[in-house]
């Protein structure tokens, strides 16, 4: 029974992540809806200040053996908490504001595809057009890019015929914004990978990305919203529990769920039940914001879920022998850890 339980907890953990990512993307849009919320730059600051207490504190509590990080690593991870947080997050939340929670999941379920074309264009990934899983990687990048258009395109009809002009135009700057995240968080990831090799601890390197994040969020913030009537946390609303859940939980315990399961099934199965997100958005969305969806939409997700499934599948295949990382210290991985990208090694 044990021994069941062990093999059943990260498909649990998993599923109850995206389930709490689901729930944060509903809360979110909630309170950017009223009229009188907090500004989504400044909200997002006052969540990544949660998620940064949070990190920095289980470091300090569970990592305090390991080396001191250089200045190149240091200087990457402030890089990496630019692209991610800094950039990629506040126009997360801010397009919100624009669009819905099941087509903003719908593009964030793109990045594994964005991931994989930037790592083939930067000659980091093997791809053979030849072979059938080189197929299955070309064909599942196109079936999500496909599904994805499907459903920008349905939101984008639902959007010109209730709220005209405005409406519009607000759309496609919330689709632009969701698009300039996945292509950054993707860059991101792969630097991600770079820098993990040379310092191999997963929790404070992630500390200090979300720290040098968070302070360069901060100045954008301080520089960009002066009206303080905008920093002032709505305590009747949502505003307080999307802060504090969202920053505590969703970026600190979900953050500890995630990498346990990479360390016990490999990246590729993570990855592997993020169109989850677009299930629970849209449920989400139907319960409590009465949204409608159509057919061309439903047909846009199962798209982009089964070219996101063909392309993991492929990768599945890939890395079906091990291949060891070799960390600065000279010492080798060859565990479960299974790299969505591997670097090639002569």
């Amino acid at each position: 029974m044990g021994e069941a339980l062990y093999t059943a907890a990260p498909y649990a953990v998993m599923t109850i992540k995206f389930l709490g990512n689901a729930g944060m993307m509903a809360m979110l849009r909630s309170t950017l809806d009223s009229v009188h919320g907090v500004n989504s730059v400044v909200l997002t600051v006052y969540q990544q200040l949660a998620s940064a207490s949070v990190l920095v504190s289980l470091t300090l509590l569970f990592d305090q053996g390991r080396r001191k990080p250089s200045l190149q690593i240091l200087s990457w991870t402030c890089l990496i908490g630019f692209l991610q947080i800094t950039v990629a997050e506040l126009l997360l939340t801010s397009s919100l504001r624009y669009i819905t929670a099941t087509v903003e999941s719908v593009g964030l379920n793109i990045i594994p595809v964005a991931v994989f074309v930037l790592a083939v264009l930067a000659g980091r990934e093997k791809f053979s057009w030849g072979s059938v899983y080189g197929q299955a990687k070309l064909w599942g990048v196109i079936t999500s890019v496909v599904g994805a258009i499907l459903v920008v395109l349905a939101s984008d009809s639902d959007n010109a015929g209730d709220g005209g002009k405005g409406a519009f135009v607000g759309f496609w700057v919330g689709i632009l914004m969701v698009a300039v995240a996945v292509l950054v968080h993707s860059a991101a990831y792969l630097l991600v990978e770079r820098v993990a090799i040379e310092y191999s601890s997963d929790l404070a390197l992630s500390a200090m990305m979300n720290v040098f994040g968070t302070i360069q969020t901060v100045i954008v913030a301080v520089l960009t919203v002066r009206d303080l009537s905008l920093w002032k946390i709505n305590t009747d609303s949502l505003e307080p529990i999307a802060i504090l859940y969202g920053g505590i939980v969703v970026t600190g315990i979900f953050y500890f769920g995630q990498n346990w399961c990479i360390h016990k099934k490999g990246p590729v199965f993570v990855a592997a039940f993020s169109p989850l997100l677009v299930v629970f958005s849209c449920i989400f969305e139907i319960l409590f914001f009465q949204f409608q969806t159509n057919i061309q939409s439903v047909i846009g997700a199962v798209l982009v879920v089964g070219g996101l499934y063909l392309l993991l599948w492929a990768k599945t295949r890939d890395h079906k022998e091990r291949v060891p990382l070799i960390d600065r210290n000279g010492t080798s991985e060859s565990s479960s850890t299974e790299p969505l990208i591997v670097e090639s090694r002569a």
